[in-house]
């Protein structure tokens, strides 16, 4: 039976008092707002001052930098206490579901997507840019998630900050997960969390989250970082975040960071990042543009965390620096992979390049060695057919096995090389398709294998259209088997949906055997978000192996367009 107007509005009244008063609650204040609002004006301001070579090859801290826009306009209603107790009822009767149904056989789902579209139809239903860490049985996913910027700080006491990261966590080896909402941005209400998630752990109950990282001192003053949030109960609950590394606002910015912890020593956990420096007084490049590949390193569990060292910088437009990864062999050798996208992003040849540093005192960064020195923008150089963009092609493992290929190293990456046909609408005027290319190297990275060995199975048709394979991720399990799992459109005669593939070599990546997952296929979503910029559709994912070496097989988390046709992540399970 339908209630009377009266006693609907009274109804209503006392669910507004009720959400917005109760200790679980935080009611969103204009000057919470204002806190963010300041945060985001500051990392857009430094935005500004990039020349265009540089500011289109921004990732994640771009990303934090658009969310200014349509928070400073639209921030205050978030204020609304009507709008607060809708969001506080949807999410509360949704929080503690477990997300044990199955997207397709193996494949779970990770983010819980009945919350999405449920605070607007306009923002905050996206997630993306996956990363999987596994340690025994507890699997822990986290991923941008642009809904989190509603359940902070709304949804958890003492939580004054904004975040864009999202995580969920598993106790039964990725059979099912639990959708653990908004990444804790902790206490101040000028933290804002920017996404770009790596997890590590190093143990089953002991995970880490590092993450892009802005905000404001006590007196107003603007930095960039790092930070790095803490789990020791299997991912259910996060510290507040710690800086790993922090730079002054008005002249760096720090992007697309990575982390590993060392096998040999978990104590030992090492953050890499690229650094858009604009001092203009570097010992390196005097008064000109500098940008940086850099790492810091903790040898006590991230308590405390060094100065930088630099695996690489450039100056000016001379080159151009991102998707630094990181990997740590069994003896405790960090190896550091990058991209140098050349002189003329998007348009120029790429290069993968790789250094190596083993920690301890005096220990200097190797001299870095090419691994490959041609590598193909794919698409139309600056996005992919749908209009997403997909530069940072690249991911690298290292076998921690203890077999025979203990020590091994892996890069997988997509290359445009293998097909070509001209489009006079694609940037370059040539549209590109992309195959999936390793290479290996088992003396340390000194020297790499001679030739490419293709992954994917099929081969670009020598007429007509061809097949985009992207967004590779590889790992290495406990029998020195390898995987790459990557996004697929062979099936697809036009070239548009996206399939997911994996991969897997038992011969040290000489040979592969190659195989759709069994996953429906799905259209490529963009520009539907507005705290999202509007060519993104994530950059990258994980894939993992178990770290402890308990199990074999693989698992990593992915995006995908599931049931209400935004991007939601899943999770797929290689045995």
């Amino acid at each position: 039976m339908r209630l009377p107007l009266s006693s609907r509005v009274m109804a209503y009244a006392f669910a507004v008092t009720l959400f917005t008063s109760s200790p679980g609650w935080a009611q969103l204040s204009p000057e919470n707002v204002a806190a963010t609002d300041l945060t985001l004006q500051s990392a857009k301001a430094f935005v500004s001052k990039l020349d265009a070579h540089h500011r289109q090859l921004l990732d994640g801290y771009g990303d934090v930098a658009a969310l200014a826009d349509p928070w400073h306009t639209y921030g205050m209603r978030l204020t609304d206490p009507s709008f607060v107790a809708r969001m506080q009822m949807t999410r509360a009767s949704n929080f503690a579901a477990v997300n044990t149904a199955s997207v397709a056989s193996g494949i779970v789902r990770v983010s819980d997507p009945t919350n999405d579209v449920a605070f607007s139809a306009f923002a905050g239903f996206t997630q993306s840019e996956t990363s999987t860490a596994r340690c025994g049985n507890s699997v822990v996913v986290g991923f941008n998630d642009s809904g989190s910027i509603f359940e902070t700080p709304l949804f958890s006491t003492g939580h004054g900050g904004r975040s864009l990261s999202g995580f969920a966590y598993s106790s039964n080896g990725g059979a099912s997960f639990k959708d653990g909402g908004a990444m804790n941005p902790g206490s101040n209400d000028f933290n804002v969390l920017g996404g770009d998630p790596n997890v590590t752990c190093s143990d089953a109950n002991t995970f880490y989250y590092s993450q892009l990282f802005n905000f404001l001192d006590s007196s107003g003053h603007p930095f960039t970082a790092v930070g790095m949030s803490k789990s020791t109960d299997g991912g259910k609950t996060w510290s507040e975040p710690v800086p790993a590394i922090t730079k002054d606002n008005f002249f760096h910015a720090l992007d697309k960071p990575w982390s590993a912890i060392d096998p040999s020593n978990p104590q030992n956990i090492y953050v890499s990042y690229t650094d858009f420096d604009i001092t203009h007084n570097s010992a390196a490049c005097g008064t000109d543009f500098r940008e940086a590949i850099e790492f810091v390193v903790s040898s006590d569990g991230g308590n405390t965390w060094s100065s930088p060292f630099v695996a690489s910088e450039v100056c000016g437009i001379t080159g151009k620096l991102t998707g630094s990864q990181i990997a740590v062999n069994s003896q405790g050798t960090l190896y550091i992979s990058w991209l140098n996208m050349g002189t003329n992003f998007p348009l120029s040849p790429r290069s993968i390049q790789f250094a190596s540093f083993s920690n301890g005192k005096g220990a200097a960064v190797s001299t870095p060695v090419i691994v490959e020195s041609n590598v193909h923008p794919g698409g139309g150089a600056a996005s992919l057919e749908g209009g997403f963009r997909d530069f940072l092609d690249m991911s690298m493992a290292v076998d921690h096995s203890g077999t025979a290929n203990d020590g091994a190293i892996y890069i997988a990456w997509a290359d445009g090389r293998n097909k070509a046909v001209p489009d006079p609408f694609a940037l370059q005027g040539f549209y590109a398709y992309e195959d999936i290319l390793t290479r290996a190297s088992f003396d340390g990275g000194k020297h790499w294998s001679f030739f490419a060995t293709q992954v994917n199975s099929d081969t670009q048709p020598r007429v007509g259209l061809g097949h985009d394979h992207f967004q590779p991720a590889v790992a290495v399990d406990n029998t020195g088997t390898i995987a790459v799992c990557f996004y697929d459109r062979r099936a697809d005669p036009e070239n548009f949906s996206i399939r997911r593939h994996c991969s897997e070599s038992t011969t040290s990546g000489s040979l592969w055997t190659d195989s759709d997952i069994g996953m429906a296929p799905w259209a490529p979503t963009r520009g539907n978000d507005v705290f999202v910029n509007p060519a993104y559709m994530g950059d990258y994912d994980q894939l993992t192996s178990d770290f402890l070496n308990q199990s074999s097989g693989f698992i990593g988390a992915f995006q995908t367009q599931t049931t209400r046709g935004n991007p939601d992540v899943v999770a797929h399970s290689l045995k």
